[in-house]
């Protein structure tokens, strides 16, 4: 499973958001997922990528979070790539 990794940390906003948007729709099923990392949990984000299928998974580690988007019938495949 390919990792699509996009850091947006450092990015003020829209510019988050419209990248992981615009990242989603390279992201192919059964194929890939959307890694992104970011310094707060991208509320909006979540509400747009619900009506598209798209499922997440947040996780937090120390002052940032890493946010996992993925097809709904590939999250077994994407939680073991989390787990090394």
């Amino acid at each position: 499973m390919e990792e699509i990794v996009i850091d947006t940390s450092e990015l003020e906003p829209p510019a988050p958001m419209q990248l992981v948007l615009s990242q989603l729709q390279s992201m192919i099923p059964n194929y890939s997922f959307v890694h992104q990392i970011h310094r707060l949990e991208p509320v909006m984000v979540f509400n747009r990528v619900k009506p598209m299928g798209i499922e997440y998974l947040v996780k937090k580690e120390g002052d940032l979070y890493h946010i996992y988007y993925f097809y709904p019938q590939d999250r077994e495949e994407v939680l073991k790539c989390l787990k090394g």
